[in-house]
């Protein structure tokens, strides 16, 4: 390993970011599997099958604004039907993304994946800094899980709120 690889996690270790050279290699490693990094190629980021892009809050603000509301939830409807989260719910973990119980799991995956930070409470599911518009993240999610949401005002923009309508 170089020097300049070393020094900065000595660094790293220092500043307290990892507890040891060994724990942030563990941690690198692990990152460097769990996105496929062995699969990259020159015509994009592959996280398992999936193409990922690394997209600007500006650009998707742009692309979003140009759709109503109602095409937002629409192609959010679209997305959710063909989300890939489904398939790594299934195929890694093998549980059945419709399940009540494997929500929690769901959220963490799309937090992970730079949607916004997800909680939920009974039937509330709140989105904190969502990536996405509100009726979008609303027709992914009902079409993700086969449910029906409804959007719950919030005092800012910088929090959605979903509550589940029975």
């Amino acid at each position: 390993m170089s020097n300049s690889i070393v020094k900065l996690m000595d660094k790293l270790v220092q500043d307290r970011v990892g507890r040891s050279r060994a724990q942030l290699i563990e941690d690198a490693v692990r990152w460097y599997l769990d996105f496929t990094v062995h699969k990259w190629a020159e015509r994009g980021i592959y996280v398992n099958a999936v193409r990922s892009v690394l997209e600007s809050e500006t650009l998707s603000s742009l692309f979003f604004s140009k759709l109503t509301p109602v095409e937002q939830y629409e192609l959010g409807e679209t997305a959710g039907s063909q989300a890939p989260v489904a398939d790594v719910i299934r195929l890694f973990h093998g549980k059945n993304v419709r399940d009540i119980a494997t929500r929690e799991l769901a959220f963490q995956l799309l937090q992970d994946s730079g949607w916004g930070e997800f909680s939920s409470h009974d039937d509330l599911i709140v989105i904190g800094g969502p990536f996405y518009p509100a009726p979008f993240i609303r027709g992914y999610l009902e079409s993700l899980f086969r449910i029906k949401l409804e959007l719950v005002e919030t005092n800012v923009k910088e929090n959605v709120a979903l509550r589940e309508r029975h």
